[in-house]
């Protein structure tokens, strides 16, 4: 008799503990999508080293809007230059942000085949940090941070 009450409450701890790990999983499940949900909005900032204007525009989890001016070697000179997105010809285009990152590579002008441009994002606590580079004509590396 004894033997069955023991047995019994083994087995009734097993399914406790498969119904805890089961609701902890999905509350954790649930939870991974709204911990990386970035705040809509504009993020404003500044390119480092350099001190030239940053600015972020999101909305409902995606870029649509990226706009930075950077110092860039062309050629045998140095002009600031914009890096902007959507670029031109694609106006109404945005990027998607999956897990608070970014990363969007495209064309600055649609007339320029090396005219290539990569930035990136990491979204964290109303702040968002990342890299651009250009290569082509104009090239450059260069990282910014922008906030709400």
């Amino acid at each position: 008799m004894l033997a069955r009450i023991v047995l019994s409450c083994q087995i009734g701890a097993v399914r406790l503990t498969r119904h805890l790990v089961l609701a902890l999983f999905v509350s954790v499940a649930l939870a991974v999508p709204v911990a990386f949900a970035v705040t809509t909005g504009t993020y404003r900032g500044k390119v480092k080293g350099g001190g030239n204007a940053v600015v972020v525009k999101v909305k409902n989890n995606r870029l649509t809007k990226f706009e930075a001016s950077i110092f860039a070697s062309c050629g045998l000179s140095n002009f600031n230059i914009t890096v902007a997105y959507p670029p031109a010809g694609r106006r109404g285009a945005s990027a998607k942000i999956t897990g608070g990152k970014f990363k969007v590579v495209f064309r600055g002008s649609p007339d320029v085949e090396d005219d290539r441009r990569t930035i990136t994002g990491t979204f964290s606590g109303g702040k968002v940090t990342g890299k651009i580079k250009v290569r082509g004509p104009c090239s450059t590396d260069g990282a910014y941070s922008a906030k709400r």
